[in-house]
């Protein structure tokens, strides 16, 4: 019988890459202001304060307390990048209160940062160490008119296995150095071959080392309760089988079918929360090392 090994929760490599600190997606345009100003502060109150993009912060947020807003170069130490500025807009700005993380406002403007940021490293941001954060304006800067929110991006340090069940939170890596363009070239960030076994932490090595694990894709599952994300190993194996075919189509290893061996990792519960549905995906070689990668 095949075998398989079961998915855990995807934590997160220390991989400190010196890049420079580019702009991102450029400051708050005109309609990120109008948005932030939906709230329409009386006449005489000062305009709602609007956060920047294409800058760097000591620390990851979820609210965005104005009297703690610190921006910091990106090419030096810090924790989180802003890629970019948007705005609730129509009903999601006439709100009385902001938005709860998981609420259908958050989710749409988390499926926008997921296009800023991809935009931003240079392809899909789950292929690497790294996760996006939705900060809003905390509550009285939103009853004073701020309708903004941030796309941040911040870098995880290991792909865990088991010690992500006890260890849950996203923890964000310092780094020095912008995430513009980190997956257009080689980067510890990005997801390669691994050592490990069963669901212990996969460790990173070069494809061309002894390795078991070679990381293939995602698969993005439907919404769902975390709980229920790995009810049925099997299915996700059977996912992540289609997403080694299509990895290795066209390769010398394109004979390999989706009931190939595989393990998986899902987001942590965080990140599910947040609108991260991406099962990392991973070929494993049960009956031998490879020095290779699949992609020959």
């Amino acid at each position: 019988m095949r075998r398989r090994i079961g998915g855990t929760a995807l934590g997160l490599l220390v991989g400190v890459l010196l890049t420079g600190c580019g702009a991102a997606d450029g400051a708050a345009d005109d309609a990120v202001r109008a948005g932030a100003a939906a709230g329409s502060p009386t006449p005489g109150d000062a305009a709602p304060f609007v956060p920047e993009a294409g800058v760097c912060h000591p620390e990851v947020e979820t609210i965005g307390y104005r009297a703690l807003y610190t921006v910091v170069d990106c090419a030096k130490v810090h924790k989180t990048e802003t890629v970019h500025v948007g705005a609730f807009t129509g009903e999601d700005a006439e709100r009385r209160t902001t938005p709860a993380v998981g609420s259908d406002p958050m989710r749409e403007a988390f499926d926008a940062c997921d296009a800023k940021v991809r935009t931003f490293v240079g392809g899909d941001w789950r292929d690497g160490l790294l996760t996006v954060q939705v900060v809003v304006p905390e509550p009285k800067e939103w009853e004073a008119g701020s309708r903004w929110y941030r796309c941040d991006v911040f870098a995880l340090p290991a792909v865990d296995g088991n010690t992500a069940r006890k260890n849950p939170d996203d923890r964000p890596v310092e780094r020095d150095g912008s995430l513009r363009g980190i997956l257009t070239r080689s980067s510890p960030l990005a997801h390669g071959c691994f050592t490990g076994g069963e669901d212990e932490w996969l460790a990173p090595v070069s494809c061309s080392k002894p390795h078991r694990f070679e990381y293939v894709g995602v698969w993005t599952a439907p919404d769902g309760p975390y709980e229920q994300a790995d009810r049925d190993p099997d299915a996700v194996h059977d996912r992540c089988g289609a997403v080694v075919v299509k990895y290795t189509r066209g390769t010398p290893n394109a004979k390999l079918t989706r009931a190939s061996g595989t393990t998986f990792r899902l987001p942590s519960p965080q990140a599910w929360e947040r609108g991260d549905r991406g099962i990392r995906c991973f070929h494993w070689s049960a009956d031998r090392d490879r020095t290779r990668s699949l992609k020959g």
